[in-house]
């Protein structure tokens, strides 16, 4: 029995009604819960997406804002070497350096934190690269004025130095308050927070202007002019306005305690006793310019209270980081919820199928696929055994009895095939060299030579026999003759072209055909194997060695030969020749 494909055309067309309408319900269902799923988790994946954002946003806030400070900073030290007579204290230039190198580390870091950032980078480090550069400007006019004898630094060129200072923090201010909308869009619930943040970092900076604004008298050791005192009232009125909106923030901030010692501190330190003090220094200004501290002295009393501002912007700030952690972290569980809902609704579904192919679909299509199998001689697919007694079941036993009955009709057929095949073989094959007989050479070549003869393509053909072979026969016995032969033939196998073919003709003749080979190139080939075959030692059973030679003769297949006999049949002529030419040789 063979197999007949027209079966597989029968599996295709077989009824599976059944089949079609359970796995429709179920991949519609399926499909159904995955868009739901789809949906539910794209919209986790986008709130996680935006609250690494927002975090990203914020930290960059913190950084931007610090570097702020930083430049704020940096005004106390400088303030001190503009007040200061010449040679300069090296202390003093000592603290200037230091807070120019913080400053400077405090901008790399921002710059780093911009160029991540989720929101328009370029325009946020383009404002960064203008504070930078107004920085660069203060600086130098700050060392300009430092450079100056004490008595000759003009109110205006300090003025000048002190705005250009101020400048840097402005620069800077459009980029705070961009990325502090950007978070308050991301985390609506901490805008409180970073609202109370900002206003403590606008605090420090006005804090910081006020204090500057004392620079002039104290270098001159001169009495407040009016309009240095106009400018102090005002910002300490703009001071007095960002307390009460900071102080109303932090109060809508309920039960932390880091908060509320954070404010206490900036209570006693700053509005406790940094704003008496500058109230006293701002009296004897107006009084009789009679100061208790140089520029330095009074930065270096001045300054430390204003940290306490700084101290309670951070505080704000990690709160706001801490709480917007926490609902990203939320966030981030609620995903890995959907998620794990979603795998266990997928692969409950997906059980169900599995439940429903198994125990009903499965069985029966299998069973009209399998008799299909056995009717149309397909009998490889295995029978599987049922779990359950049921008609189904009963079904596949009988099944299993048919095909085991069918692959043994085929075993046998197969059995008789192989056993075919090897007679031909043996039929076509010499028993002693293992090479094609005369019956196996012809039927190898006759496509062969048939199709390149015409082509016109060269076919060489080679005849040759072992030099008195029965001499060898009779003084070792045929034996010897048998080793003789299949030394010639494993000689034959391991130095011929893949594609040349070579034959036992008959006794101890040979016949050798080499396709797309010229008839020079074929004598050479025949030349080369007459040389092998002459330097082979030849080891008999008995123990003995022996040498043996070959005569050759070759020709080359003509146009008019219509089979090879016509061109073996020349060879046959030119071997004679070379027979009785001396033996040995090739002709």
């Amino acid at each position: 029995m063979t197999p007949d494909t027209s079966a597989q055309e029968v599996y295709i067309r077989s009824p599976m009604r059944l089949r079609k309408l359970l796995l429709g319900l179920v991949l519609s269902l399926t499909a159904f819960v995955l868009a739901l799923v789809l949906h539910t988790l794209s919209g986790a994946v986008v709130e996680l997406r935006q609250g690494t954002e927002g975090l990203q946003s914020m930290e960059t806030l913190r950084l931007l804002l610090s570097a702020a400070e930083m430049a704020s900073r940096e005004r106390g030290p400088a303030n001190g070497v503009m007040g200061d007579d010449l040679p300069h204290d090296s202390d003093k230039l000592a603290r200037l350096s230091e807070a120019r190198r913080t400053t400077d580390a405090a901008f790399s870091a921002a710059d780093k934190a911009v160029q991540s950032a989720p929101d328009d980078p370029a325009k946020l480090r383009a404002i960064l690269s203008q504070a930078q550069s107004q920085l660069l400007q203060g600086r130098q006019s700050i060392d300009a004025v430092a450079a100056e004898p004490r008595r000759g630094r003009s109110p205006e060129q300090i003025r000048h130095a002190i705005a250009q200072m101020f400048e840097v923090i402005d620069d800077l201010t459009p980029a705070t308050l961009r990325l502090t909308q950007v978070v308050q869009a991301t985390y609506p619930k901490e805008a409180n927070l970073l609202l109370a943040a900002r206003v403590a970092a606008d605090l420090r900076e006005y804090a910081g202007r006020l204090g500057s604004h004392f620079t002039i008298a104290l270098t001159k050791r001169e009495r407040i002019e009016p309009e240095e005192y106009a400018a102090v009232e005002q910002l300490f009125g703009r001071i007095d306005q960002l307390h009460t909106t900071l102080l109303a923030h932090v109060q809508n901030v309920e039960g932390n305690e880091r908060i509320n010692q954070a404010t206490a501190v900036m209570q006693s330190r700053y509005f406790g006793s940094a704003i008496p003090y500058i109230r006293a220094q701002l009296a004897a200004g107006l009084r009789d310019a009679a100061y208790s501290v140089d520029a330095a002295g009074f930065a270096k009393r001045y300054v430390p209270d204003m940290d306490s501002i700084v101290e309670l912007r951070d505080v704000l700030i990690d709160e706001a980081v801490g709480h917007s952690r926490l609902e990203q972290t939320a966030a981030r569980r609620a995903a890995y919820v959907v998620i794990f809902l979603a795998t266990g609704t997928v692969l409950l579904l997906a059980g169900i199928l599995l439940l429903l192919q198994y125990r009903l679909s499965r069985p029966l299509q299998g069973a009209i696929e399998l008799i299909l199998g056995v009717a149309h001689g397909l009998l490889d697919r295995p029978i599987p055994k049922p779990r359950y007694r049921d008609e189904v079941g009963d079904m596949l036993e009988a099944i299993a009895v048919l095909r085991n009955n069918s692959l043994a009709r085929l075993e046998l057929e197969k059995e008789r095939q192989d056993l075919l095949a090897r007679l031909k073989e043996q039929a076509s094959t010499d028993f002693l060299t293992d090479l094609p007989n005369r019956r196996g050479f012809f039927e190898l070549v006759e496509s062969t030579y048939a199709m390149q003869h015409r082509q016109g393509l060269p076919i060489s053909v080679a005849l040759f026999d072992v030099d008195h072979f029965k001499r060898v026969n009779d003084n070792h016995g045929h034996g010897a003759g048998d080793v003789v032969l299949r030394e010639i033939a494993q000689t034959c196998k391991t130095h011929l072209r893949s594609g040349d073919i070579v034959a036992r003709f008959g006794g101890e003749e040979f016949l050798l055909l080499m396709p797309h080979c010229q008839l020079s190139a074929a004598v050479r080939k025949a030349e080369e194997l007459r040389a092998l075959i002459e330097q082979t030692v030849i080891e008999l059973p008995d123990g003995q060695t022996l040498k043996v030679t070959a005569s050759f003769g070759v020709d080359m297949c003509l146009p008019q030969d219509d089979t090879l006999h016509d061109v073996i049949k020349r060879c046959d002529e030119k071997l004679y020749l070379a027979k009785g030419g001396g033996r040995n040789q090739v002709v």
